[in-house]
């Protein structure tokens, strides 16, 4: 209870949750959502009357219709959503034209397309327009020049897409045989700021692989810097994922996070007066949405760039802004946008994780101190990885059934070497576009990313470095998260009770497997 009236909007973002687990668990029709509307209306408005306004006994009226009406909108957006993705796809061949939303992935055999259907032959054209699928293309000559923003043509026997390609919004899938589709650069491109920034990524990128002649180097740079990771090779991303630094190669808050930081810092002569903070902020806000720009606008930029922004505002105006009250704004925004982002792995995964820090970090920092400034780092840094793997734990398990051993090691040795990264990038580029390629200049960008894939390889030479084939399943997850809070209950608030709990809940899952 305290944490929800610490974290007001906490409680909106659970029944807005809420909603959207209901519909996309037992698809309410539309007819029972309406009553619930209305009926949510009715009594916000009953406790605006002067006459039950100031009544003790109907407070709760207030609060009813508001939880009714978050929960019905989760329902209703949810529904809207998911029927994008919804069709009863004919399964013959037709002929479909769509737009390439992102940049084509690289398969063994094929090169992968997500395309937004924009006409098709007219026994299909009313179901099928706008929908967006997912088609495998053979590799040629001609699919290597497929970009995203691109016009295509094809012939293709489209299928219903399976359950976790439906709840990113996508309807069908289908292989495309050579020789059967085509471009098309003469049809005009529809607006889109998001192809807009994949457009200006890719030229970024042509430069970026100008200075760093190694490809596990350009590619790992490219992943670092601008979230494109189409160009790593199978070994080193199995590498990354061993260790437990596939965070690091996604763009997200830890990105976001360094070059906010060392921009803030670069920024501090200007002071931490009102008037220096507002300043900070109208410099620093255009430059952190500058970079969700050039990394394209995936889920997990959009989330971070929007909790900077929340906690830059709060800065700006002394308030304590970041919080699992920011985290809980940047969540419920999000889910209005889009409800099936929660079932997005790296949706879940950033918000548990950052919401875990926010929890665990304080107590853990608080047991130790030391004056070198180097141990205090380290110490703070193992305390960040810590409080974020307790969060992601239980889902990563559920998800990639295996658990990383030396996930500090990993954090402790690759996200300082990250941050270096991040500042060596953007300052070669820029020296290369005013100089030209002094290799003088090139070399400790050159030189720090061997450096940062040598360690990530000999991380994951270590034995036992990872726990595999992990398989709890829904009930184990939830088992396992529900232990890691009693547990903290336990070793912060140092109550007797949720020691009861805890062995109470053991003695339930002792029961639970023996029978």
């Amino acid at each position: 209870m305290k944490l929800l009236h610490q974290s007001p909007f906490l409680r909106p973002l659970l029944f807005l949750v809420l909603g959207i687990i209901i519909q996309f668990h037992w698809d309410i029709s539309f007819p029972v959502v309406l009553p619930v509307f209305l009926l949510s209306i009715v009594f916000i408005l009953l406790s605006y009357l002067p006459q039950l306004n100031k009544q003790y006994n109907f407070r709760f009226l207030f609060g009813l219709g508001f939880s009714m009406l978050l929960v019905a909108s989760g329902i209703f957006l949810t529904k809207i959503t998911w029927e994008k993705s919804e069709w009863r796809v004919d399964p013959a061949t037709y002929l479909y034209e769509g737009q390439v939303l992102e940049e084509p992935v690289l398969k063994p055999k094929t090169y992968l397309c997500k395309v937004r259907i924009a006409a098709a032959e007219e026994a299909v054209c009313q179901q099928a327009v706008d929908k967006q699928v997912v088609i495998y293309i053979p590799i040629d000559s001609l699919s290597l020049r497929i970009v995203a923003g691109e016009t295509l043509s094809f012939y293709a026997r489209l299928e219903q897409s399976p359950p976790y390609l439906q709840k990113q919004s996508f309807a069908a899938t289908g292989f495309i045989r050579k020789n059967n589709w085509s471009l098309e650069p003469e049809k005009k491109q529809s607006f889109s700021i998001r192809l807009q920034a994949l457009s200006v990524r890719r030229d970024l990128l042509v430069r970026l692989q100008e200075i760093i002649p190694d490809h596990s180097s350009y590619a790992v740079a490219a992943a670092l810097m601008f979230g494109y990771r189409n160009e790593i090779d199978k070994d080193l991303q199995q590498a990354f994922i061993n260790i437990g630094a596939a965070h690091i190669l996604a763009i997200s808050g830890s990105h976001f996070s360094i070059l906010f930081g060392m921009l803030y810092f670069m920024l501090s002569f200007i002071g931490n007066s009102r008037k220096g903070k507002l300043i900070k902020q109208f410099i620093l806000f255009p430059l952190i949405w500058g970079f969700a720009f050039l990394t394209g606008f995936s889920p997990s930029v959009i989330r971070a760039a929007l909790m900077l922004s929340i906690w830059g505002i709060g800065d700006a105006f002394f308030y304590k802004s970041f919080s699992l009250n920011t985290v809980a704004i940047a969540a419920f925004f999000m889910l209005l946008f889009n409800p099936l982002y929660l079932f997005d792995v790296g949706f879940q995964l950033s918000f548990l994780a950052v919401a875990s820090i926010i929890l665990f970090n304080p107590y853990l920092v608080r047991l130790y101190k030391s004056r070198n400034p180097m141990i205090q780092y380290t110490w703070e840094l193992c305390c960040v990885s810590v409080s974020a793997q307790i969060g992601v734990l239980p889902v990563s398990i559920y998800y990639f059934h295996q658990i990383p051993v030396i996930f500090l090691a990993t954090n402790i040795c690759l996200i300082p070497l990250s941050a270096i990264l991040l500042f060596l990038i953007p300052v070669s580029l820029l020296f290369h576009a005013l100089l030209g390629a002094f290799p003088l200049i090139l070399f400790p960008l050159n030189k720090a990313l061997a450096f940062f894939i040598s360690i990530t390889r000999a991380l994951d030479q270590i034995p036992y470095g990872n726990i595999y084939s992990v398989e709890p399943g829904v009930w184990g997850m939830t088992a396992l998260f529900l232990s890691i809070v009693l547990i903290s209950l336990i070793l912060f608030k140092k109550r007797v009770v949720y020691v009861y709990l805890l062995l109470i809940f053991g003695l339930f899952q002792v029961i639970y497997y023996l029978c």
